[in-house]
Order: C-alpha cells, then sequence, then structure tokens
C-alpha cells in the first residue's frame, strides 16, 4: 500500500496544475536552514524521478549513506512503480510529477531528474522554483533558450545544491587529466577534438534520419500522455520512442552530440574554464528532420589568447566516430573507438577515453612515464548528498558549470538543421546574431498547456 504524506500545503492539484507551480509551500518557502532544523532525523529525502534504466545507477550511487532516504518516486511505466515499491515499500508513488509536489511538497528535500533530456527543464525548473535540491541528468536541458531559464534560476536560488550526472568526471584519470592540463603541463592548448559514436539502431538509438515508426497500441501500464509531457504534437507511441530510443529523434533527444557531449566536453571547461562560444558551424550529408543527422562534423569557436596558443580556441566535435588525422597532427598509427577527448597542446597532446585511460604524446611519440597528478577521490552522488545536508565538499558539475558545458553539445546539435551554415552565437542574449531564420527555428520550442517550466 502507497505511503501517503499528510496534507501540508493549501495546494491543490488543480491549482498546480493550472499555475504549472507551487507559489507558496509550507515547509518548502521557508530558508534553507529552517528547512534543516524541521528535516526529521536530519535526513536528506529524495523524491526520484524516472526510476528505471539510468535511475537505477543514481540509487546505486547513493546506495549505504547513512543519511539518504527515499520519500517518493514518479514513472509513467506501472511496471517500474511496482518494482521500486518492492524495494522501498514506505515510499510514496505517483505517475504524474506534479503531484508529487502538488500532494508531497513537505515529504522531500531534494530531487532526483532521470528522464528524457525533453522533460529536464519544466521538472528542473519546478524544483528550483519549490526549494529543492536537485540532481539533473545531462545534458542539462533540451533547448537552447532553456539554458537561460536554468541560468536565472540559479541566480534566484544560490543556496541550492544542484550537481549534472556526469559521474565519468569522477573518474580518476579524467580528474587526473583535468589537472594535468590546468597546470600547463604540455604548454598552451592549441585546439581540441572530440569524437562520439554513431546514430544508428541499436539499445538507445534508431537509425539517423528515421521518420516515427507507425503508430502501434500503448501498452496498458504506460501513460503515453504524460510520457510526451511539454510535446505539442500528438507523438504516435512506438517502442522507437519508449523506453529509450528517443535519443534518436529531433523533439525528444539531441542525437549522440548530446547525448555524450557532457561526458566529453567538460574535460575543457573544468581545465580552461572555458567562456561561452562564440560560433558553430555543423557539416552533415542532409539536415535533421524527424530524427537526428549522423556523420556530424561540427566546428565550434571560443575566444583565446592568453592562457590559450592562438587567438581562437577551436573544438571539432563530431559524432559517427569521425577522427582527425593522426599524421596531420604528427601523432602515429593507431586503432581508436568512439568516446574520445583529444587536447593537443604546444608541447604534447592527451588522449582521453570516456571513462579515464590516459595516452600522452610528445615529439609525435607515446609517453610512458609521463607523471601524473595526484588527486583526491570523490564520490559524484554521495558528495552531493553531504552538500545538501551541509556540507561543503567539491562538486564537479553544480548547475553554474553544468549550463556552459551543456551550450556546446546543444548548438553543435541544433545547427544540423543549417548545415553548413556557421552561426554566430550570442550567449548573453540566447540568439545568433547573423541568422533570425536559425532564431525562429532552433532557440525554444512550444510547450503542451500545464507542462511548461515556472518561471523562478
Amino acid at each position: 500500500m502507497k505511503k501517503t504524506s499528510p496534507a501540508f500545503s493549501p495546494i491543490t492539484r488543480r491549482t498546480f496544475l493550472r499555475s504549472g507551480a507551487i507559489l507558496t509551500a509550507g515547509v518548502a518557502a521557508l530558508s534553507l536552514p529552517a528547512r534543516a532544523q524541521v528535516n526529521k532525523n536530519s535526513k536528506l529525502r529524495i523524491f526520484q524521478i524516472g526510476v528505471g534504466g539510468i535511475g537505477s545507477l543514481q540509487r546505486g550511487g547513493l546506495k549505504g549513506h547513512p543519511s539518504v532516504e527515499w520519500a517518493g518516486f514518479c514513472d509513467v511505466d506501472q511496471r517500474e512503480l511496482d518494482r521500486i515499491t518492492k524495494e522501498h515499500s514506505s515510499a510514496w508513488t505517483v505517475k504524474d510529477y506534479r503531484e508529487g509536489f502538488a500532494q508531497h511538497l513537505a515529504d522531500f528535500d531534494a530531487v532526483i531528474v532521470d528522464v528524457p533530456d525533453f522533460h529536464h527543464a519544466p521538472m528542473m525548473l519546478t524544483a528550483l522554483k519549490n526549494n529543492k535540491h536537485i540532481y539533473g541528468q545531462k545534458p542539462l536541458v533540451h533547448q537552447l533558450a532553456e539554458l537561460g531559464k536554468i541560468r536565472e534560476a540559479l541566480k534566484a536560488k544560490p543556496d541550492l545544491v544542484t550537481q549534472m550526472g556526469n559521474q565519468r568526471a569522477c573518474n580518476k584519470g579524467r580528474m587526473q587529466s583535468v589537472e594535468l592540463l590546468r597546470k600547463g603541463q604540455l604548454g598552451r592548448p592549441v585546439e581540441a577534438y572530440i569524437w562520439t559514436g554513431g546514430v544508428e539502431r541499436g539499445h538507445y538509438f534508431a537509425d539517423a534520419w528515421s521518420p516515427y515508426a507507425e503508430a502501434k497500441p500503448v501498452p496498458d501500464y504506460l501513460d503515453w500522455n504524460l510520457w510526451r509531457g511539454p510535446i505539442t504534437a500528438d507523438l504516435p507511441y512506438s517502442e522507437d520512442l519508449a523506453p529509450r530510443r528517443w535519443r534518436a529523434f529531433w523533439e525528444t533527444g539531441g542525437g549522440q552530440l548530446a547525448d555524450w557531449g557532457c561526458h566529453l566536453i567538460d574535460l575543457l571547461y573544468f581545465a580552461y574554464d572555458l567562456p561561452s562560444p562564440e560560433a558553430v558551424l555543423t557539416h552533415t550529408p542532409k539536415p535533421s528532420n524527424t530524427g537526428h543527422s549522423a556523420h556530424n562534423q561540427s566546428t565550434i569557436t571560443y575566444a583565446g589568447g592568453g592562457k590559450f596558443a592562438r587567438e581562437k580556441f577551436v573544438l571539432h566535435y563530431n559524432d559517427t566516430g569521425l577522427q582527425p588525422s593522426f599524421a596531420a597532427l604528427n601523432l602515429p598509427p593507431m586503432k581508436v573507438g568512439a568516446n574520445h577527448t583529444m587536447v593537443v597542446c604546444e608541447e604534447g597532446t592527451l588522449l582521453l577515453e570516456a571513462d579515464g585511460k590516459i595516452t600522452i604524446f610528445r615529439k609525435g611519440e607515446v609517453v610512458q612515464n609521463e607523471p601524473l597528478p595526484e588527486v583526491a577521490p570523490r564520490n559524484h552522488w554521495k558528495d552531493w548528498a553531504d552538500n545538501c545536508l551541509g556540507a561543503k565538499k567539491p562538486l564537479w558539475t553544480p548547475f553554474t558549470i553544468g549550463w556552459r558545458i551543456t551550450e556546446p553539445a546543444l548548438l553543435a546539435v541544433k545547427a544540423t538543421r543549417f548545415p553548413g551554415q556557421e552561426l554566430r552565437w550570442d550567449s548573453a542574449n540566447l540568439r545568433f546574431t547573423n541568422n533570425e531564420k536559425a532564431n525562429k527555428e532552433i532557440l525554444s520550442r512550444n510547450y503542451r498547456e500545464g507542462f511548461a517550466p515556472p518561471e523562478v
């Protein structure tokens, strides 16, 4: 039997769904120190939205933390709710995340968002508006305009603890790479190359440029209306969208470039504190349509100078395993798979696998004994929880840098609608300065009534 919280707030489901956000909410309206005082047993009570798939990874990462409690769960798939109820019988469950906020607001202190990309901004901004700490999946948002909404919300809620889900950042090799580059061990950076895998039919993707599959009857365990959430189009249900292949489609995911971007581009932001990009140019055989494109080659330009070797710092960001010419970079022949970050510096080159394996090159040869910096171990999930409880541990990816890491990945993706056209980017005003058609077509989306992200 589901646990039901006592009524704490006068807010009803009807008024919540009409307004899109709770405006006054008992405990949630208190200051963070005051909320800590009423937090029974000094526990961090978490509401998780999205139980299956990656959601289990988050619960596993927090397993064993003595001060974490699972207050409630939300999923549009009744099978997932049935499974989680067996594991956490005292937690309440809902299918509609908005009901979690409307009916159980006093029950939780933090929110974990583990859902498809197009839900991120509405859910995360609802959590921030209601003074909840938040752990949010990457890429942080789905639309370029949503970057600004997150940016403004963080200014309004500076005391909330946030963390983006790029857990690989805490791998030892990745942390060592950050320190090695940050201290200039290979000299000033010249340029960077990053490549992901391909958009092709498999566990997580449909083929590139795929139309929606023929509509099939919606399974009785799935609430398809809630799965659609903010999308205005009447999407046809099929297994090519739910539960996993939504990444391949324009309305719901971001292809390989957005899916892997925050895991691979983050190194550059941690090491060099990059500013926002100045321009993006993506080449692709034909524009993305209903489905995302493949064989994408994107050039993302940043201001350089100073700590950089050139007046512009350039990131070459590709999918489909499209790698640079190693000969042209004076590197030896080698067989390298997908999902790598390569930073070319004045005195050497760093090649980093997604999970942290480091290869260093100097004068065109692999260095066998390059000294690597000492780094302290970090726990991606438990450090976030500890900070929510008042600790002051360093976090690799609070949203203040998470939105910045998401930005170039989204730019590369959205520019696939304008292949071969360089788009000049004004991040402060969230617009392209040289292409009004792009401003109209790839900056934002319309939201279905009741599912729009709230103003914070």
